[in-house]
């Protein structure tokens, strides 16, 4: 077995197995059952704002109202799944939601107004947000801290092997019948995520730490953290970006540029294929780095991504785009869950990992209504891109604050290699 820091090379596969050999069955089955989980996702993903806009028939600002609603379910579910992960466990969570999220899936294929809309959108948005902050703290029970970077890249891995076999199935089911019908097989899909989570997946949730009782107002007490409140808000507005390329961006896509539906969802399979590609490797190489540094320059790479779709005009220059806006992507991702995980306490992993999708789901949220809004308003859509290349840019510099206030054991890579040797010798021992 070779030391977690030794290079990552050879291919995907073998850097993927060769991770997951190390780690307990329960994080294999929850890197499989991901896997499953986000093909139901990449079904979906291209398609549901095209799907509100022709086959429901609704408008541009009613299809950012619906989006929001996304929102206003979301930051109190990511909550109260975070605060369920601490007090009765994380597979309950797991369950309930992916047990939900089938059943809210499936009653889109009955969808047929605005109103019908927002009410699967909030319904679907409740239960869905409970999963991650449970799948993060349980990855932070099973991991080392040292080891955390290369899992939770692993998951990444996972999920955009899924939505790069997602998009792919619901481009042959778009061509053969109908938008609708890809909720039909979304749901399903869902059902076995959450039949294998049923069978395998064990409780990981500490016995020795008794966390306390745990309200609203405790939970959002994490923000008294300030380093971890700034780089919540920070991966916010981030977030707020990448909502566009959920909303506008298909829009502007199809409409503005010309592409044809299935070259949208082709974007985004390249999109999850660089991931696939390149997550390990990219980890393995910027954990050498500055945290604070990392985030930045993933954050910057995003901001400039969207900026050049102004300049975009057919698919090759806006798949260029999309190409800079994953190599941010990857970037910022390959450190951010790990860094959350380091400096939540490991009683308040939940609330932690709640708190943190909290903001961005807010972001997310502001971003699709606000972003939607634009679109509608603007003499130019094009201009949009400039907007939200200025907000990525300026927010970007935040990062400069957060590595003078954070401590080094969460930010300087010698410290952290420091604290991941004592933790080898104190396994040893």
């Amino acid at each position: 077995m070779r030391p977690p820091d030794a290079p990552l090379d050879g291919s995907v596969r073998e850097m993927v197995f060769e991770t997951l050999k190390r780690y307990p069955r329960t994080f294999k089955v929850l890197v499989a059952s991901a896997l499953i989980e986000n093909v139901a996702f990449g079904l979906i993903i291209p398609y549901l704002t095209l799907y509100m806009l022709y086959d429901i028939g609704i408008s541009e600002v009613m299809t950012g109202v619906v989006l929001m609603t996304y929102t206003v379910a979301g930051v109190p579910a990511m909550i109260i799944g975070g605060m369920l992960a601490d007090r009765i466990g994380r597979k309950p969570v797991l369950l309930a939601s992916l047990g939900l999220m089938s059943v809210t899936m499936l009653m889109y294929f009955f969808a047929y107004d605005f109103t019908t809309l927002v009410i699967l959108a909030f319904a679907d948005a409740f239960v869905g947000s409970m999963y991650m902050p449970a799948a993060n703290a349980m990855i932070a029970d099973l991991i080392p801290r040292h080891e955390r970077p290369k899992a939770f890249s692993t998951m990444r891995i996972a999920w955009n092997v899924g939505i790069v076999l997602g998009p792919s199935i619901g481009a042959l089911i778009v061509s053969a019948s109908s938008m609708s019908v890809l909720f039909v097989f979304g749901s399903v899909v869902l059902a076995g995520a959450f039949v294998m989570n049923f069978v395998y997946i064990k409780e990981t949730k500490p016995t020795d730490a008794k966390p306390e009782d745990i309200t609203f107002r405790k939970v959002l007490a994490v923000g008294k953290d300030h380093p971890f409140l700034l780089l919540c808000a920070l991966t916010g507005v981030l977030w707020f970006c990448f909502a566009q390329w959920m909303s506008v961006l298909p829009v502007y896509a199809t409409g503005d540029l010309d592409l044809e539906d299935y070259e949208w969802g082709l974007m985004f399979t390249v999109s999850s294929l660089m991931v696939v590609a390149t997550q390990l490797s990219v980890t393995g190489y910027v954990v050498k780095f500055r945290r604070s540094s990392v985030l930045m320059a993933g954050h910057m790479t995003v901001a400039l991504g969207f900026t050049l779709i102004f300049l975009s005009f057919d698919f090759w220059s806006l798949l260029a785009c999309i190409i800079v806006i994953t190599i941010g992507e990857i970037l910022y991702m390959s450190i951010l869950s790990t860094v959350i995980a380091d400096m939540a306490p490991c009683t308040k992993r939940g609330s932690y990992m709640g708190f943190s999708g909290f903001v961005q789901t807010l972001g997310n949220g502001i971003g699709f209504l606000l972003g939607m809004t634009l679109l509608a308003k603007m003499p130019e859509a094009s201009m949009i891109w400039l907007v939200v290349g200025a907000i990525g840019f300026t927010t970007g510099l935040g990062y400069m604050l957060f590595s003078s206030i954070v401590g080094p054991e969460h930010n300087d890579p010698k410290v952290i290699e420091r604290l991941r040797s004592e933790a080898i010798a104190e396994d040893i021992e």
